[in-house]
């Protein structure tokens, strides 16, 4: 089953595609956060047989949904009736950081769009890894 990830922002939304059967993620360019973005993302879902939503949910540190997730959940639950899919959740708990920090170590120039699509790839992958382990 396809799955894409989505690390949600104000501006931009980081997208990665990934499937239960390889259990790889990989990164999709980054998508603009506007009115069109519905329209965007029903066109990466069709184009790539995407099944299921995987969204990063940013918990406060202490594990505790604030307000930027309680704002995520009813972005994500109202996307996934308006395109017909279903939705999980995915802790995104310093993803942005990790996936900055990574596209350092390798030395990458870093855009914020990368970044975007890199933790994307981060939240994506971590469900998936879930997945292969039984979690």
């Amino acid at each position: 089953m396809r799955i894409l990830g989505l690390d949600l922002g104000k501006k931009r939304i980081g997208l990665a595609l990934g499937d239960t059967h390889s259990r790889i993620a990989v990164g999709l360019p980054t998508m603009l956060n506007n009115r069109h973005t519905p329209d965007h993302l029903r066109a990466v879902i069709t184009s790539e047989q995407v099944k299921k939503l995987i969204v990063g949910l940013p918990r406060t540190m202490s594990g505790v949904v604030g307000a930027q997730a309680s704002y995520t959940q009813k972005w994500a639950h109202e996307l996934g009736e308006a395109l017909q899919l279903p939705v999980e959740f995915e802790d995104e708990r310093l993803s942005s950081k990790m996936a900055r920090d990574g596209l350092i170590a390798l030395g990458e120039h870093l855009s914020k769009a990368d970044i975007d699509q890199a933790a994307a790839v981060l939240i994506l992958q971590s469900y998936l890894d879930k997945l292969q382990n039984g979690v």
